[in-house]
């Protein structure tokens, strides 16, 4: 791209506008007109081209969009006409004018709909106007248990461009829990602390599990991970307590996080967009210390004894090719007391024939690990949407 023209050939230049919305602090949200999506730039490219007469939609959630000090709104459609220059309301301006005068505000919501066994249907995005929503992810959530079954999202072949450095916020709990106590109390160490030595008999500051320094704590694990987007705004959308789940941090910080980083630079170097699922199954447990019962761990557990926000047993990650159909499971056993790992071998392990993949899979602390084609796993979980699968993504 020079000079605002896409060369096709030495006779044919095609007018596009380059834009860098990574240069503007705060960033907006730009997406598609037509469907909402976001925007990217190709994996090779250094800014997002345009081409002239299309539109886009900037918006600044929860703000206010201006240009060169003129406020727009919060929303507004803007067409292309060359290098970084757009019309608006009929007004041409340089899109490096466009201020945001807040990061954009994201927002989970149910959507009505139904989903895996009992679920209900989230989505997390950002509310444009009215009637239009930037969609960036979909939570299937277990209201009776308090616990999300899977989260999805797609995985953009220019993850390459993903911008580092982007500040972690603090967890949204939304309206979705509703415990009488936060949910950011029961995850700190002490909550966690307290929950699990009552759980098990233990005295309440037992450091037998939950350690007070070291990765021997449960981790608020996201689902879909903050590094898995592009743009500022969308990673700081990833912190919605229903995008999360408890997660034991030598897991986290190890053999998942690997497999994450795996996923996103397969997408990278094979240039494949990817459809991405991740959830829970079962509950994790640890022995009762006067019994040796192995009991089911919460995070939650109130004076009646109900339970809710299960430790899972397995984290799984569904990797999807769409445009060919192929796909592979990935899963981890989240628990680095559990020493019988075949219980938790809930189908065929494959992961022999995947060398994209760079985890270690029999170190327990790290998290044992193991892969499966998607029929496979769908013998144990049902709740994973339906799609057709031809072939393993080798």
């Amino acid at each position: 791209i020079l000079g605002g023209y896409l060369s096709l050939s030495p006779l044919i230049k095609i007018i596009v506008c380059s834009i860098s919305i990574s240069n503007l602090d705060p960033e907006p949200i730009v997406v598609s007109d037509q469907n909402y999506q976001f925007l990217y730039a190709e994996p090779d490219a250094s800014a997002l081209s345009i081409n002239a007469g299309d539109t886009v939609i900037i918006s600044c959630p929860g703000g206010q969009l201006s240009m060169a000090g003129d406020k727009k709104g919060t929303t507004i459609p803007a067409t292309c006409v060359s290098d970084t220059q757009f019309t608006v309301d009929g007004q041409q301006f340089n899109f490096n004018q466009i201020a945001c005068s807040r990061n954009p505000f994201h927002t989970a919501r149910y959507t009505g709909n139904s989903c895996g066994v009992g679920g209900k249907e989230i989505e997390i995005g950002f509310i444009l106007n009215d009637d239009s929503f930037a969609r960036e992810i979909i939570v299937c959530f277990d209201e009776q248990n308090l616990n999300s079954l899977y989260s999805t999202y797609d995985l953009t072949r220019s993850i390459g461009h993903h911008e580092s450095g982007v500040d972690r916020p603090s967890f949204i709990e939304d309206d979705f829990y509703n415990l009488g106590i936060r949910v950011n109390d029961l995850y700190v160490r002490d909550g966690q602390k307290a929950t699990i030595n009552g759980l098990l008999g233990l005295p309440a500051d037992s450091t037998k599990y939950i350690k007070d320094s070291s990765d021997y704590f449960l981790a608020r694990g996201h689902l879909t991970a903050k590094a898995d987007f592009v743009y500022a705004p969308q990673q700081t959308a990833t912190f919605h307590y229903v995008n999360a789940a408890p997660q034991w941090q030598t897991f986290n910080g190890d053999n998942w996080s690997t497999a994450e980083a795996d996923v996103r630079d397969y997408a990278e170097l094979n240039q494949l967009d990817l459809k991405v699922y991740t959830g829970t199954y079962g509950v994790t447990t640890l022995p009762h210390v006067e019994t040796g019962e192995e009991i089911p761990i919460y995070l939650y557990v109130d004076d009646d004894g109900k339970t809710g926000i299960p430790v899972p047993e397995l984290y799984w990650k569904v990797v999807y090719n769409p445009a060919a159909k192929e796909g592979v499971a990935l899963l981890g056993i989240n628990n680095p007391y559990q020493n019988d790992v075949a219980k938790s071998v809930i189908c065929n392990d494959i992961s022999s024939s995947l060398n994209w993949l760079h985890w270690n899979p029999t170190d327990l602390k790290a998290g044992y690990s193991y892969a499966c084609t998607i029929d496979d796993l769908r013998q144990r979980v049902p709740y994973l949407p339906d799609f057709e699968v031809n072939g393993i993504l080798l």
